[in-house]
């Protein structure tokens, strides 16, 4: 009878581990990306010798971004004309027209720039060489790009480590072409199970790592690239990553990282639900309190321990309390547990299908420390954080940064006053909604300037 009831668990457990990967590989097919126009992708140079970097925003959309943090999305109106309206994402009013032109060949080789009160202005496209190739990660292939600048090399260099995004990172970042109109070869490449990279989508930091090396290892086969002068750029989720792929491949000349962390994922996501009740005004008593259930859920995500009877009476008490509804639907687990509207029992299930149910290792690491990582690391880098960034604790951050220069680390930071996640600039409503208006206007700059300084021979 026992034995019979057991047997019936674990079909109904398998039944529904099956009806979940039914319905992700359904929404996969319904909803996967379209394919990506590159054709304006690229580095263009205004009259008056402005750079303008332009890549795709998505399937449909195009962002403009400059050196001084100006940037604008654009939207298409004909096939080579794209408009937008003032700030990050605004569509309008229309403020911003850009029209493309195209040489003999086929190929966009400039735009006209039409802005709202009359002015045009004209840029050419830099005439920067890049190619993409397919390298190897184990036994997986992975899809690069890597971008050169203008003249002959050997050029130093700087691998792109990516963020959490599930998106082709070869069609859709512009940063390679930035780099490389400053003088650094750039490469970037589409994380496994990703864009045209083989293998399955995943945050664990150790094999995303692997890559990072596999990538840098390739790039010092190239014979226009000097293999003592490759930097690693990390951005967001590659701030884990950047510094522990130096420390496996031991030759890096500098790692630079924007709006990553110091803290393992759990404490990233502790912070997601602190601020949240920072920002609405509750206090440490309310912390406290959502810290007593989210311990319980790091038990059970992240160290299998069975607490799911106890997770659904701490909610059930908790939904009466104040603090409730400010941590549902912020950045962390717990926000999502307190806002969604599946059962326990479905996250049960959810939560043995992504930590146990599959092979190979395991989607991510959760309790990886990075400050074991950089204490054994004497590579120098530069941390630009920003202050107000509702996804990162940028205070925890500064001050695991600042024990490790007491320790005599070579670390350096910024952190860039008003801006949030991706060193953006804002403007807050009453409600505390914010609206996205550009980078802050000296980002850029100080990414190349820490670039140029650590690739000088007095450096190496």
């Amino acid at each position: 009878m026992i034995q019979g009831a057991r047997e019936m668990r674990k079909r109904i457990v398998l039944s529904l581990g099956l009806l979940a990967l039914l319905v992700a590989g359904t929404g996969w097919v319904l909803t996967r990306p379209e394919a990506i126009d590159t054709r304006f992708t690229g580095a263009y140079v205004l009259e008056d010798g402005t750079h303008v970097y332009i890549a795709p925003r998505d399937a449909e959309a195009l962002r403009y971004r400059m050196m001084n943090g100006e940037s604008g999305a654009l939207w298409p109106t004909r096939s080579l004309t794209f408009e937008g309206g003032p700030g990050w994402a605004e569509r309008e009013p229309v403020v911003n027209t850009f029209t493309f032109t195209v040489g003999d060949d086929g190929r966009v080789n400039g735009f006209e720039w039409q802005l709202a009160g009359g002015e045009r202005r004209h840029a050419r496209k830099l005439n920067l060489r890049e190619r993409i190739e397919m390298f190897p990660s184990g036994e997986l292939s992975l899809r690069g790009k890597l971008v050169l600048p203008e003249g002959e090399g050997p050029f130093a260099a700087v691998v792109l480590v990516h963020g959490s995004e599930d998106t082709s990172a070869v069609d859709t970042y512009f940063m390679p072409y930035m780099y490389a109109a400053h003088g650094s070869a750039s490469l970037v490449f589409d994380k496994r199970g990703t864009g045209k990279s083989e293998g399955e989508y995943l945050q664990n930091f150790h094999v995303l790592s692997d890559d990072v090396v596999a990538a840098v290892r390739w790039l010092r086969t190239q014979d226009s690239i000097d293999p003592d002068r490759i930097h690693l750029a990390g951005f967001s989720q590659g701030g884990w990553i950047a510094p522990l792929a130096a420390l496996k491949d031991g030759r890096i000349a500098s790692i630079l990282v924007g709006y990553g962390v110091t803290v393992p994922v759990t404490g990233e996501d502790r912070w997601g639900y602190v601020n949240a009740l920072e920002r609405k005004g509750f206090g440490e008593e309310a912390i406290a309190a959502a810290d007593r259930i989210n311990v319980v859920i790091e038990d059970i995500v992240d160290r299998g321990i069975d607490r799911w009877s106890e997770l659904d009476a701490m909610l059930d008490a908790a939904r009466s309390e104040p603090w409730f509804e400010a941590v549902r639907g912020s950045d962390s687990i717990l926000g999502y547990v307190t806002d969604t509207k599946l059962p326990l029992w479905a996250l049960r299930v959810l939560r043995w299908w992504r930590f146990e149910a599959q092979a190979g290792p395991p989607f991510i690491d959760r309790l990886y420390d990075p400050m074991d990582t950089m204490r054994q690391l004497d590579v120098p880098s530069c941390w630009l954080l920003a202050d107000r960034d509702v996804s990162a604790p940028t205070e925890w951050t500064v001050a695991a940064l600042d024990q490790l220069r007491a320790e005599g680390k070579p670390v350096e930071y910024h952190v860039f006053p008003n801006t949030d996640h991706g060193i953006l600039t804002f403007v807050e409503d009453e409600h505390g909604e914010r609206r996205m208006l550009g980078h802050a206007p000296d980002y850029f700059e100080r990414q190349i300037a820490w670039l140029e300084a650590q690739s000088a021979p007095d450096i190496l």
